[in-house]
C-alpha cells in the first residue's frame, strides 16, 4: 500500500491526526497518555501517529526479516486496524502465552477483519477459547479492507431507550456483538444480572427465562409430547373410556397453558448462548422513548465462559 493510501486509511479508520514533529510523538504520548493519564483532546491523535510510525517501521523490518515476536505482539494489540492485522498475520500462530494474550486482545478489536483473524488463530489452537468465549462469537458483515473500518456501536438514543447512567459498569464485547446482521449488543459487567438490568431498563418488569415462549428445540419437544397425548386420547376413545379422555384433555390443556406467552413475555427474544438454567436468566423489555422504535429485549446471566461475570445481551 502506498504512503498516500496508508495516510488516508489512518484518517478514515484511526481518526484525526495531530501536527507535531515525528521525533516528538512518543515523548508527548508518554507525557500525556500513560500511567492513568489520558487527554481526550490529544491522546487519540497521538496514538494514531505513534501507531503509523510503528506500522511503517515494522514493514521496513519485515522486508529485512528482522521483526521479533514481541514487536508483533505489540502490533496485534494496536487500535490502528492495519497495524493490528499486520501483527496477527506475521505472528501466524500461537506459540506462547504472550501470543495468546495478543490474540485475545485483538479479538475485541472494533474492526471485523482484525477480529476474524484473531479468532482464526484462537479456534485452531485454543480449546479454552472454543469452549468458552468462542461460543459467543459473531462474525462481522464486512471483510477485507472494508472490514478494517471499525463497527459503529448504536447509542441509547438511536435504540430509543433511556441512556445508561454508568457506562463504565458495562464493558462492550465486539466479538460477541452483531450490529449489522443480528442487531445485538453484548456487554459484560461485575454487577449482578438484576443490577445490570435495572441500570439498562429502569422500570421494566424482569422475568426469568422459564417464562419465555418456547424456542425451536422446546417447540419440537412440545410437539412430540402433544402427539403422544393425542394418541392417548384416541386410544381412550376407542375403548369408550370417556373419563380417561377428560383427564388426558385436562392434562394437555395445562401443558399448553404453561407454555403460552403472556403479554409480558410475548415480545421477549431468548438468547441461546446462555448456559445457566432458564430460570436463572433474567429478561426484560426495555421501555422505548416512543413508539417508532422496535421493542428492545435485554437479557442477563452469570456466565463462567466470560470469567464468571454477568453477560448482558441487548437485542434491538
Amino acid at each position: 500500500m502506498t504512503p498516500t493510501l496508508i495516510l488516508g486509511a489512518a484518517l478514515l479508520i484511526g481518526g484525526a491526526r495531530i501536527d507535531i514533529p515525528p521525533d516528538q510523538v512518543q515523548a508527548q504520548f508518554e507525557k500525556q497518555c500513560v500511567d492513568g493519564r489520558w487527554n481526550n483532546d490529544s491522546c487519540p491523535a497521538l496514538r494514531v501517529e505513534l501507531e503509523l510510525q510503528l506500522y511503517d517501521e515494522l514493514q521496513r523490518l519485515a522486508l529485512q526479516g528482522e521483526v521479533d515476536r514481541a514487536s508483533l505482539q505489540t502490533a496485534a494489540r494496536a487500535r490502528f486496524p492495519m497495524l493490528a492485522e499486520f501483527g496477527l498475520r506475521k505472528l501466524g500462530k500461537i506459540t506462547s502465552q504472550d501470543d495468546r494474550d495478543a490474540a485475545l486482545a485483538a479479538v475485541e478489536h472494533p474492526a471485523p477483519t482484525v477480529r476474524a483473524l484473531a479468532r482464526q488463530m484462537l479456534e485452531v489452537q485454543d480449546d479454552r477459547w472454543r469452549k468458552g468465549m468462542g461460543v459467543w462469537w459473531r462474525g462481522g458483515a464486512r471483510n477485507g479492507f472494508a472490514g478494517m473500518v471499525p463497527d459503529v456501536v448504536p447509542t441509547a438514543a438511536q435504540l430509543g431507550i433511556a441512556p445508561v447512567n454508568d457506562n463504565e459498569a458495562l464493558r462492550f464485547r465486539y466479538f460477541a456483538s452483531s450490529t449489522e446482521r443480528e442487531r445485538r449488543l453484548v456487554f459484560t459487567t461485575k454487577l449482578t444480572p438484576d443490577q445490570a438490568l435495572a441500570l439498562i431498563a429502569r422500570g421494566g418488569k424482569v422475568v426469568d427465562g422459564s417464562k419465555l415462549p418456547p424456542g425451536p428445540k422446546e417447540q419440537e419437544a412440545l410437539g412430540k409430547s402433544m402427539a403422544g397425548v393425542q394418541k392417548e386420547i384416541q386410544e381412550a376413545m376407542a375403548r369408550g373410556d370417556m373419563k380417561a379422555v377428560a383427564e388426558i384433555s385436562q392434562r394437555m390443556s395445562k401443558q399448553m397453558t404453561a407454555v403460552m406467552p403472556t403479554q409480558e413475555t410475548m415480545m421477549l427474544r431468548p438468547v441461546a448462548e446462555f448456559t445457566a438454567p432458564p430460570a436463572n436468566v433474567r429478561y426484560v423489555q426495555v421501555p422505548t422513548i416512543d413508539k417508532t422504535h422496535t421493542p428492545v429485549t435485554a437479557a442477563a446471566s452469570r456466565e463462567e465462559s466470560m470469567g464468571g461475570e454477568t453477560v448482558v445481551v441487548i437485542l434491538y
